[in-house]
């Protein structure tokens, strides 16, 4: 397997190695744990019948914020959509510094997060609060589903040239170099970065 997916919850593709911290894919591998905690009132319908699908079971645990387990040069593409914010800025730059040495020489790094640009555009200081309360995400019940850190194109290629990528640029929706793009790509608001080792 030469193609990383990080980050993918819930929406594994084939030929990728899935990974994800999601608890999910730890009660997938308990025989009836999923319907217990459906059964519960722990899990939603909705993420039983992944379970039902085997959708967890495509996925490995990968702590996207420690030195990972992989080789250097292992991979020929790297994918994450909506991960990078969730993280510390310090486990960030950790995760786009393992990126760069899994990576073969000339292998891709497709990065997707909520563009900062955006969401500073759609500030009204009359409604600062709805705002903030999006922007970080701070509904959430979990702190690892909140926002710790957002970023603009200008600050996503300032990082990712700090741990060695010589070539960020930013691309479309399901558009770039990164092999299946346009089975990748499922949030189109979105900020889309490619760097290439």
């Amino acid at each position: 397997m030469t193609r990383l997916h990080f980050g993918c919850f819930n929406c594994p593709l084939d030929g990728w190695f899935n990974t994800d911290v999601t608890p999910h894919l730890f009660v997938a591998r308990v025989p009836g744990l999923a319907w217990l905690l459906y059964k519960l009132g722990k899990m939603t319908k909705e993420r039983y019948a992944e379970h039902g699908q085997g959708i967890f079971e495509k996925i490995h645990y990968l702590n996207v914020t420690r030195r990972w387990r992989f080789s250097n040069g292992m991979f020929e593409a790297i994918y994450s959509s909506h991960v990078l914010e969730h993280l510390p800025f310090r486990g960030a730059q950790l995760c786009l510094a393992e990126s760069y040495r899994c990576l073969q020489q000339g292998g891709v790094l497709r990065i997707s997060v909520p563009d900062l640009d955006a969401h500073i555009r759609d500030y009204e200081p009359k409604r600062a609060m709805d705002w903030a309360v999006k922007f970080f995400e701070a509904n959430e019940r979990l702190e690892k589903n909140m926002h710790h850190f957002m970023y603009s194109f200008e600050s996503l290629q300032t990082l990712l040239r700090s741990v060695g990528f010589p070539q960020v640029v930013r691309e479309d929706y399901q558009k770039g170099a990164c092999p299946d793009v346009g089975k990748l790509d499922n949030r189109p608001d979105s900020l889309f970065v490619e760097a290439i080792k």
